[in-house]
């Protein structure tokens, strides 16, 4: 049964390579919406809001 048994080693330059890249995979999409959030808030203060307001 332990014929099974897969033995990974890993150093501590690839745990912290993981960690950044799993930090970069949350950290990213939320800057990347602040940016279309605050790209959106600009073209609407230069070019008005597409809406018709009723």
């Amino acid at each position: 049964m332990d014929s099974n048994m897969l033995n990974v080693s890993v150093s501590s330059g690839q745990l912290a390579v993981a960690f950044i890249f799993q930090m970069w995979l949350i950290i990213f999409p939320v800057i990347l919406l602040i940016k279309v959030n605050r790209l959106t808030r600009l073209m609407e203060e230069r070019f008005g809001h597409d809406e018709e307001e009723t």
